[in-house]
Formats: C-alpha cells, structure tokens, sequence
C-alpha cells in the first residue's frame, strides 16, 4: 500500500515555502494581506501553502523582479 499524498493535496510549512521560493517569511505574509495568495490554516492556525500557493508566489516573484508593483501583479494574477 502506497503512502503518498496526491500533490493537490500536498502542503508545506511557511519554513519549507521560503526555501522554495527564495522569499521572506514577511514577503510571503505580505502577498497574502494583499490578496494575492491564500494559504489555509492549520488546527494550530499555522499556514500551510499548497502546490498552487507556491507556484504563485514564484509568479509574484518573478514579477516583482521585472519591476512590477502589487496592483499590476493583482491585475495580471486575475486574468
């Protein structure tokens, strides 16, 4: 019997995010005061971030360096 989590199922600590993606712990609770992401909490209330999470942070990042604020990330993540 195999014990492996499905990856939409999958989540990670903020630890294990900020690895990931290279960004602060503050970085990443600020995208998601903005809105821009959407971790779910655990029984302890700790976030954890799921695949999509992730990728979405990479995205933000990835923009953030090109040099684009939070309202042009929020306008090109809603499309």
């Amino acid at each position: 019997m195999s014990h492996d989590i499905p990856e939409y199922k999958a989540t990670f600590p903020i630890s294990v995010v900020e690895e990931l993606t290279e960004l602060s712990g503050r970085q990443i609770r600020y995208y998601e005061k903005q809105g821009l992401i959407s971790p779910r909490r655990n029984n302890g209330n700790r976030r954890m971030f799921s695949i999509h999470d992730i990728h979405q942070l990479k995205k933000i990042k990835a923009y953030i360096d090109q040099g684009i604020n939070i309202a042009g990330i929020k306008a090109m993540l809603k499309d």
